[in-house]
């Protein structure tokens, strides 16, 4: 009789740890989504907030005026970019073998 009574306590112990796990879980999943869901909505805010007709204005003007420097600055990004792309795609390569 002792061993049922100490087996239902461990049960009764053991629901109450995954009772206070769980809510921790749920506490600390609200936290997040809630943060995550504020970020969110402040990205959106700040992109809807952008003029990019204003901003395409601005970079077509510095364009025209250093033009030697829009060059250099298009070359390295795409020089940068393309070592980016080549990576990943060795990346996916060795993957693959």
């Amino acid at each position: 009789m002792d061993e049922t009574r100490s087996g239902n306590q461990g049960d009764s112990e053991s629901d109450s740890r995954f009772s206070k796990a769980r809510d921790f879980v749920n506490d600390k999943y609200g936290a997040a989504s809630g943060a995550v869901r504020d970020a969110y909505n402040q990205a959106r805010e700040k992109v809807e907030d952008v003029d990019f007709g204003g901003a395409a204005d601005q970079i077509r003007s510095y364009v025209r005026s250093n033009p030697g420097k829009a060059l250099l600055i298009s070359i390295g990004a795409g020089f940068v970019l393309g070592l980016v792309l080549r990576r990943s795609d060795a990346d996916e390569d060795e993957g693959e073998e």
